[in-house]
């Protein structure tokens, strides 16, 4: 049973200390900062059975993320070779809502791509070989919502409609996934209460209606999480699993921030700001985390500085 902290809960207090040396920036471009000493306190709210120890999680990156109270599906993709974090931008780098810049991080060089003159909304995927990107565009002077593919190979965008009206509304669409390398599947709302799926190819420009179904049916501009058939501990919020299900990111009720390691029992704290967190992604080798909050991203080696 959940009590409040004026009702005398015990607290198991854990003093976190991350001693995060040797951690600098990773952002191309941008200035090297050294980190410092940091010191959480963190109280144990969840009564899990997880014993709190102090964490070794560093933070690699951090940067400023559009806002949005829309379901726009995925705005964090990690790339399969888990070298490279898509997200999205305000435009000016600042804040910004619903819409901004994508921004293709190289973790391992620091070097990003950036996507202009696009407005970017979410529903970020990952083609199958990883060389491009689709995400939904919004097109300010027509407030419709159309479909781009990103090429990191060329920098170039390809919108994959010459009319972005599919209904008599704003033409909401997300991405289903790709078939293939040249093939992908997209929602588009064909009226109030009507979504159809199309594939799209990408060479021939063939457009084929897969199928039509009702808006609470579709799932494509749902947040994607991990989660492996374990059941989350009823005082875990936004839990997500790493790719080999022996870590398990998740939020207390105060919104601090937890990674658990179901191998050792043992959980610790990130040292981020304890605001709702939005959205999570694990890397596909489960050493890196990308946690998105209201306004900002977050990307932590959750073993240590690398």
């Amino acid at each position: 049973m959940k009590k409040s902290l004026g009702s005398g809960l015990r607290f198991l207090l854990g003093i976190l200390v991350w001693l995060l040396t040797a951690c600098t920036s990773v952002a191309g471009g941008e200035q090297v900062v050294e980190s410092t000493p940091t010191a959480l306190f963190a109280a144990d709210l969840t009564n899990d059975g997880l014993t709190v120890v102090a964490g070794q999680a560093c933070l690699l990156y951090q940067k400023a993320v559009i806002q949005t109270d829309r379901s726009m599906g995925d705005l964090l993709a990690w790339s399969k070779d888990s070298n490279k974090l898509a997200y999205i931008s305000p435009v000016n780098d600042t804040w910004g809502w619903y819409q901004g810049d994508l921004i293709i991080l190289d973790i391992l060089s620091g070097e990003t791509q950036r996507t202009k003159d696009i407005r970017v909304a979410g529903d970020l995927t990952w083609s199958p070989s990883g060389e491009q990107i689709a995400f939904v565009i919004l097109r300010p002077a027509e407030v419709q919502y159309s479909i781009g593919v990103y090429s990191l190979q060329d920098g170039k965008t390809v919108d994959l409609y010459d009319l972005a009206v599919t209904d008599e509304f704003s033409s909401l669409k997300g991405i289903v996934g790709w078939q293939s390398d040249q093939v992908i599947r997209v929602s588009e709302s064909c009226g109030a209460d009507c979504v159809r799926y199309v594939d799209h190819n990408l060479v021939s420009g063939d457009k084929t209606v897969v199928e039509e179904t009702r808006p609470g049916q579709d799932t494509s501009l749902q947040i994607i999480l991990n989660q492996p058939g374990v059941v989350p501990n009823r005082n875990w919020r936004n839990a997500n699993w790493s790719p080999d299900a022996q870590r398990v990111f998740f939020t207390d009720r105060t919104n601090v921030a937890w990674v658990g390691n179901l191998s050792s029992n043992t959980k610790s704290a990130l040292p981020m700001e304890t605001l709702p967190v939005a959205e999570s992604k694990w890397s596909a080798d489960g050493q890196l985390i990308a946690v998105r909050t209201g306004e900002n991203l977050y990307i932590f080696a959750v073993d240590g500085c690398r």
